[in-house]
C-alpha cells in the first residue's frame, strides 16, 4: 500500500475576492475524493476563514496577527495560493515592517513574500497567483471611494 503524499495549501488574499476563497476551499476539498488522486495524496487547506478550522482571534489581536498564531505561515506549507482582484487589503501595524523599514501594503502582501523567501532559499513552497480580471465597479459617492480607488 502506498503512503498517501500529506500537501498544505495556505490560502491567502484580501477580502474583495470572497468567491473565489469559497470556491479554493471547495476545489481542495473535492480533489481528495477525485479517483485519480483518492488513497494517493492528502489535501489540508490551511485558511483562517475555513468553517471548523480557522484562526482564533483574540480581541487584543490584530487579524493577521491571529493568523499567524493560529495557523502554519505560508512558508511551512507546500502550494501557497494568493488571489487578487481590486485590493491588496488592509495595511498591517508597525511591526510587520519590511527589512527597508518600509511597511507591507496588507496581510495578503506579507503572506505573498512569507511564501516566496522560502521558496527562494527552500525551494517550497510552490507559489500561485491568481488574479480576477473582471471590471473593478467603484462608486464615487462611496465613503472609502478614495482608499479603494488607491488600492
Amino acid at each position: 500500500m502506498v503512503t498517501p503524499i500529506q500537501l498544505r495549501i495556505f490560502l491567502s488574499s484580501p477580502g474583495d475576492v470572497a468567491d473565489e476563497r469559497g470556491l479554493a476551499l471547495q476545489v481542495i476539498d473535492r480533489l481528495a475524493y477525485d479517483p485519480l488522486l483518492r488513497g494517493k495524496v492528502i489535501l489540508e487547506a490551511i485558511a483562517w476563514d475555513k468553517p471548523g478550522a480557522g484562526a482564533p482571534m483574540l480581541a487584543t489581536m490584530t487579524p493577521q496577527q491571529a493568523v499567524n498564531d493560529g495557523l502554519p505561515k505560508p512558508s511551512e506549507c507546500d502550494i501557497v495560493l494568493v488571489i487578487f482582484w481590486a485590493r491588496m487589503g488592509t495595511p498591517l501595524p508597525d511591526d510587520y515592517a519590511k527589512s527597508d523599514g518600509s511597511r507591507f501594503l496588507s496581510g495578503t502582501e506579507w503572506e505573498y513574500e512569507d511564501a516566496l523567501q522560502a521558496a527562494r532559499v527552500n525551494g517550497k513552497p510552490d507559489v500561485i497567483v491568481y488574479r480576477r480580471t473582471e471590471d473593478i465597479l467603484l462608486k464615487p459617492t462611496d465613503p472609502d471611494f478614495m482608499t479603494k480607488y488607491e488600492q
